[in-house]
């Protein structure tokens, strides 16, 4: 009993280890809610109706039957632009306006400034050609031509003139309206007080072999000065006579009403009505247009006003061989060959 006791005693403690079992974690806190923004409300203002005032000319005007207007429009536009005059992007000039005069100021200056900074663009032209001078005669050609018909610019009408000569073509090579060409034209009339010149149009033209081309050119004279010059009848016979007639007779009506008071008798009314009725008489012809007359024969000319293209009515061919042609030249012989055919 006593060796048993004593190895209890001397036997070792069993070796005892301490874990952790689990991961630390701190203590939570307590979350505290988190309180909203409270919203704040603006003040919405109260919308009033507008108490329109009530315009007794306008209201008038509405109510009115029959409501004409014709230069109101015009010069309330014209009112409108000059109160607000456009500004172009293009342009350096600022109209001038009260409003400019503090801070805007700097503004218009830089407006000014960035139109001066602009250049001007320039847009170029592309050459070409005219094509085979053979067949065109160019725009700007003057055709001298005599009329056949009489012009009075009493009302609009038609008119025609032959061509006195060979027009050539732009090389001067070929014959493309031939001597004895008629053109025909019109004339609006309407000649205005002060003008001595009609505007007359000349429409086409007809060679004698039967090709017509389009014209589409004005009348010139001799210098180039557009329309044709005549005889100008203002009427003055017409628009005064018969006003210096009533004016005569108004005369002797006065002298008649002297002579009737000397004898106590009243012609007043007989010398009014003279004069009421010279003035009715010089309103109805005071109006009376001039009259431009045009005798038949005279000589205008034609300002071709575009390229006239006769190559799709004629073709050229050679008629006489290179050699021929040269030795002729050598010996000055540049008559023409009956035999030639030009085109």
């Amino acid at each position: 009993m006593s060796g048993e006791g004593k190895r209890q005693d001397n036997a070792q403690p069993e070796r005892v280890v301490i874990r952790q079992t689990t991961n630390f974690e701190p203590a939570k806190e307590k979350m505290e809610p988190v309180q909203p923004v409270p919203e704040v409300k603006l003040p919405t203002p109260i919308v009033t109706e507008e108490v329109k005032e009530e315009d007794p000319l306008l209201d008038s005007a509405r109510r009115a039957p029959v409501m004409a207007y014709s230069g109101g429009q015009k010069n309330a536009t014209l009112h409108r632009d000059t109160e607000n005059p456009p500004i172009s992007a293009d342009s350096n000039f600022v109209p001038f306006d009260g409003s400019m005069m503090g801070p805007n100021t700097a503004n218009v200056d830089e407006q000014r400034f960035n139109g001066l900074l602009r250049p001007t663009r320039l847009e170029g032209s592309r050459a070409g050609t005219l094509g085979n001078r053979n067949f065109i005669v160019a725009m700007g050609t003057s055709i001298p031509c005599v009329l056949e018909t009489a012009l009075a610019s009493d009302q609009p009408g038609f008119t025609s003139c032959v061509i006195n000569r060979d027009v050539l073509s732009d090389n001067g090579r070929v014959v493309l309206m031939e001597k004895g060409t008629q053109v025909l034209g019109e004339y609006r009339g309407g000649l205005q007080r002060g003008q001595k010149r009609l505007f007359v149009l000349w429409n086409r033209a007809k060679t004698p072999n039967g090709v017509i081309v389009p014209l589409a050119s004005p009348a010139t004279d001799a210098l180039g000065r557009a329309g044709v010059d005549g005889y100008v009848d203002t009427h003055w016979w017409e628009r005064f006579g018969s006003a210096l007639l009533l004016s005569i007779v108004g005369d002797a009506t006065s002298y008649a009403n002297s002579r009737l008071q000397d004898s106590d008798v009243d012609a007043q009314n007989t010398t009014s009505a003279g004069q009421q009725a010279a003035a009715i008489a010089v309103e109805q012809s005071i109006n009376i247009p001039p009259t431009l007359n045009k005798h038949q024969g005279e000589l205008v000319s034609i300002f071709v006003a575009r390229d006239l293209d006769f190559s799709g009515v004629y073709r050229l061919r050679a008629t006489e061989p290179r050699n021929k042609v040269l030795d002729r030249a050598v010996l000055g012989d540049f008559g023409p060959r009956s035999t030639l055919v030009t085109k």
